[in-house]
C-alpha cells in the first residue's frame, strides 16, 4: 500500500487487479522496439490499452502545456509515456520547432528522423528526438527531452489501416538534471 503523509492508503481497484500482479520495484521502461511493437502497433490496430500503461492525450492539449505540467510526480520520476492523438506530424505541418502554449517554450528537433528497422532490415517505424527550450527571457535549452515514434505507412492498398496509423504517435518524455546544477544531462 502506498504511504502518503505517513498514512497508509488503499490502492484503487484498477483494471481488475492488474496492478496487484506487478512486482514490487517494477518500472515501465520499454525499449524502442517494445514501445513500437507491443504498444503503438496494438494501439493503432487493436484500439485501447489499459489507461495505466500509457496515457492518451490529444496533440492540441499536449502541445499547449509545459512538459512539467504534463507529467505527475515530477520530483521522483524521470520518464513518462504518451499516446498522442491527431499529431500534426502526419499532416505535412511539422516544423523543426513545435511551439508550446502561448509560446512559453518549444520542442526543437535535434536530429533528423531515424528509420527503425526489423530483423530483415525493413523500415517499419520512425523516431525523432526533441529538446525542450524555454522561450523566456532567452531561448534556453532545458533538461526535458522527447522521443516520438510513428509507424510507417505501408501501401496505398491499405488506406483504412493507414488512416489509423496516422492517428497516433507514442512519445517518451525524459527529465534530466537541471542545467543550473553542477552536473549536466545530455
Amino acid at each position: 500500500m502506498p504511504i502518503r503523509d505517513g498514512i497508509l492508503e488503499e490502492l484503487p481497484d484498477v483494471n481488475d487487479g492488474i496492478l496487484e500482479q506487478v512486482p514490487v520495484g517494477w518500472r515501465f521502461a520499454p525499449t524502442d522496439e517494445e514501445l513500437i511493437l507491443s504498444y503503438l502497433t496494438k494501439k493503432v490496430f487493436v484500439g485501447s490499452l489499459p489507461a495505466w500503461v500509457i496515457e492518451e492525450i490529444d496533440a492540441d492539449e499536449f502541445y499547449s502545456k509545459h512538459p512539467k505540467d504534463l507529467v505527475e510526480n515530477v520530483s521522483g520520476e524521470r520518464e513518462w509515456y504518451f499516446f498522442i492523438n491527431r499529431d500534426e506530424y502526419f499532416h505535412g505541418k511539422m516544423e523543426k520547432n513545435r511551439w508550446v502554449g502561448n509560446r512559453i517554450g518549444y520542442w526543437k528537433s535535434i536530429a533528423k528522423e531515424n528509420p527503425i528497422r526489423d530483423a530483415k532490415g525493413n523500415v517499419f517505424a520512425f523516431k525523432i528526438r526533441y529538446t525542450y527550450f524555454s522561450a523566456n527571457p532567452k531561448h534556453k535549452r532545458t533538461h526535458w527531452r522527447m522521443e516520438e515514434f510513428r509507424l510507417l505507412k505501408r501501401s496505398k492498398e491499405n488506406i483504412e489501416e493507414d488512416f489509423h496509423i496516422e492517428e497516433w504517435v507514442v512519445a517518451r518524455i525524459t527529465r534530466g538534471e537541471d542545467y543550473s546544477s553542477s552536473s549536466r544531462f545530455y
